[in-house]
């Protein structure tokens, strides 16, 4: 009896299914987005290590504002050139897009090593090379990977988007953190350099192998067709949303870079308490990021054609650049003295800022094809690269010689600038056709 009913228990287990199970594939699209996002928040932790542990380093390492933003602009005097390379060797090779990445990893890991033993601006000048060289690796490629992704592409590109943006926020605390323990900014960087090494080493064996991505990638994408675009109006529609990412960039760059020195230097807050509000502020404009990634994935679900998505993206760029701005002037003319309303006029900006970071990628996969379009991201990024090299050093000059006040004037004219385009843009479109089909785009 027992034995019979252990029989008809073993027949009611559906181990033909489970076999199929087994035998299945793991999601690459949940494995591509996961290790994409690692790769970013490396990334960005490279990026943002430096101004964090700025305010530490100027015992040892005395540093005016502007020679702050030199060191802010070099890599990203580096991105102007790499970028669009980067971006043309994975259309041309993307075979090799996984190898680029992971390399890159490991150079911010170089990076590291080298400012823990710099002695002077000069020394610190040759690390952010270094460090330029590698951080380029990234963008072109990773974007590309998820833009690729029709499904869930807002969700994806805003958990791609807050993965970085996470790692900038995450990096003012940690640096603190490491400062405080160790009492030494140089075992910071060692620390981090190990965790910059072990992320690139396990970015090499565990994201997918390249032909599995790049099958992944292919059977997902699935564009529909709808009226198409000519050459000469897709060119227009692009070279406007790249002058939008170029006024962007400098807004960006300088909220991220310098908001620990903003706090202490501008405004007085200690270092402890400047590192902890930084953190704080750029949480929110990551959590911006996802909050629109999200909003957007969902919009766009029920938008069946592209004018639709590209119509609702534009408008919460709208939203971020219009407010953004006016928090930004409104920043340069409060008292130093009132210390609660400058941090919810700065977590504001922050706020509504980010809010559009991850649009821009998604509005070009909406006008040309997949075909090319790593390329395209590589001159979207090296034209935004090159605001974004200026502004830092603008920034620190404007702060030597006229006070913050004229720097935060400057991003909020910059951010007015970049509002009058995202309108252009809008109109352009519009006055266009109400549905718009990737084309092929050489340029």
């Amino acid at each position: 009896m027992l034995l019979h009913q252990y029989a008809v228990f073993l027949n009611c287990i559906p181990l033909a299914e489970i076999r199929m199970k087994l035998r299945e594939k793991p999601n690459l699209e949940k494995k591509i987005v996961f290790w994409s996002s690692l790769g970013h928040f490396s990334n960005h932790v490279g990026n943002y290590l430096t101004p964090a542990l700025l305010i530490y380093m100027q015992t040892d390492i005395a540093l005016s504002q502007t020679q702050r933003g030199v060191l802010g602009s070099i890599p990203m005097i580096i991105l102007i050139f790499l970028s669009t390379l980067i971006g043309y060797l994975g259309d041309k090779r993307p075979l090799w897009s996984k190898h680029i990445i992971w390399v890159g990893i490991l150079g911010i890991g170089l990076f590291g090593l080298l400012m823990s033993i710099a002695n002077s601006f000069t020394h610190l000048m040759l690390a952010t090379v270094v460090l330029g060289f590698s951080l380029s690796t990234y963008h072109p490629l990773a974007f590309n990977f998820i833009n690729r992704m029709n499904k869930n592409k807002d969700r994806n590109m805003g958990i791609l988007s807050v993965s970085g943006n996470f790692g900038t926020a995450i990096t003012p605390l940690a640096a603190m953190v490491f400062v405080v323990l160790t009492n030494d900014w140089r075992t910071a960087f060692v620390l981090f350099s190990i965790m910059q090494i072990l992320i690139g080493i396990s970015f090499a064996i565990q994201f997918p192998n390249d032909q599995e991505t790049q099958e992944e990638l292919n059977n997902n994408n699935t564009n529909n067709s709808e009226i198409p675009f000519s050459n000469n109006q897709i060119k227009l529609l692009l070279g406007l949303i790249v002058l939008v990412s170029v006024f962007r960039a400098p807004v960006f760059r300088c909220i991220s870079y310098f908001t620990t020195i903003i706090f202490s230097d501008a405004f007085n807050f200690d270092k402890i308490e400047s590192s902890v509000l930084s953190a704080i502020i750029l949480a929110v404009g990551a959590s911006a990021t996802f909050i629109a990634g999200i909003l957007n994935n969902r919009k766009t679900k029920k938008k069946t054609t592209r004018s639709d998505r590209v119509s609702f993206r534009s408008n919460t760029m709208l939203l971020s650049c219009g407010v953004s701005a006016l928090f930004l002037i409104l920043l340069a003319l409060i008292p130093t003295s009132e210390s609660l309303t400058i941090f919810l006029t700065y977590l504001t900006l922050t706020f509504f800022y980010f809010l559009g970071a991850a649009i821009i990628p998604a509005i070009i996969s909406e006008i040309v094809s997949n075909q090319g379009i790593s390329s395209i991201y590589g001159v979207m990024f090296s034209s935004a690269t090159l605001a974004s090299a200026i502004a830092p050093t603008v920034f620190g000059i404007l702060a030597d010689n006229y006070g913050f006040e004229a720097s935060f004037l400057f991003l909020g004219a910059i951010s007015l600038i970049c509002f009058f385009f995202i309108v252009l843009f809008v109109l352009t479109f519009r006055s266009y056709t109400k549905a718009i089909s990737p084309i092929n785009l050489s340029l």
